[in-house]
């Protein structure tokens, strides 16, 4: 199920985005996702700061920990695909109206970006994957997927999406044992999101030279 609320954390200090990655390298298998959410919550008062009640930022927290607990799990079947994909969320972009001028392809229902904006989180995202050789997607929606799985054919797949929506999606890609890595959006809503750059070039450097 979807959020209920919106949420802005892309300020978060770097100590605790540290920690998180921190405390699931060191515990992937047990690992008490509610406890650890609350004691990071009350520790860096994550709900007087960034606009989310308690338990909004606990269910958040907790959401961050499993994806980054499921990376580090499928992260070396990860590493050894070759043919692999990134699939962007098309709220990332610059611009939402005709001053974007990705295009939209029928048979893939996704966008390609025309890289119309430097400053773009998708002409950034975009450039840097295909120079490390992936396929990149722009996705209206999740149901886009199917369509795309339907004609194209891939070892390994990286997403960005909300919390919520990475969960979905790595649940339906286990079932196809497609192994993925996922970059949660920072600041989710309709448009206007983002993600961090950096984290998503440390997944695809990283694993397409391992």
């Amino acid at each position: 199920m979807a959020y209920k609320f919106t949420f802005d954390i892309s300020n978060f200090p770097e100590e605790i985005t540290n920690e998180i990655f921190e405390l699931c390298e060191k515990r992937t298998k047990n690992i008490k996702l509610n406890t650890i959410a609350e004691k990071l919550v009350k520790k860096y008062n994550i709900d007087k700061t960034n606009g989310l009640s308690y338990d909004e930022s606990v269910t958040l927290i907790k959401d961050i920990l499993m994806i980054q607990i499921n990376n580090n799990i499928l992260k070396e079947y990860f590493s050894k695909a070759n043919k692999k994909a990134l699939f962007l969320p098309h709220c990332c972009r610059k611009y939402m109206d005709s001053n974007c001028k990705a295009i939209f392809k029928q048979e893939t229902a996704s966008y390609e970006c025309q890289h119309c904006s430097e400053d773009c989180m998708v002409s950034q995202a975009t450039k840097y994957a295909k120079k490390e050789g992936y396929d990149v997607y722009i996705l209206p929606g999740a149901s886009c997927l199917s369509k795309i799985f339907s004609k194209k054919q891939y070892e390994a797949i990286v997403g960005v999406a909300c919390t919520d929506e990475i969960k979905l999606a790595t649940k339906s890609l286990k079932k196809m044992k497609i192994p993925s890595q996922a970059i949660p959006l920072l600041k989710n809503g309709c448009a206007g999101t983002y993600f961090s750059i950096k984290a998503l070039k440390g997944i695809l450097a990283k694993q397409s030279k391992v």
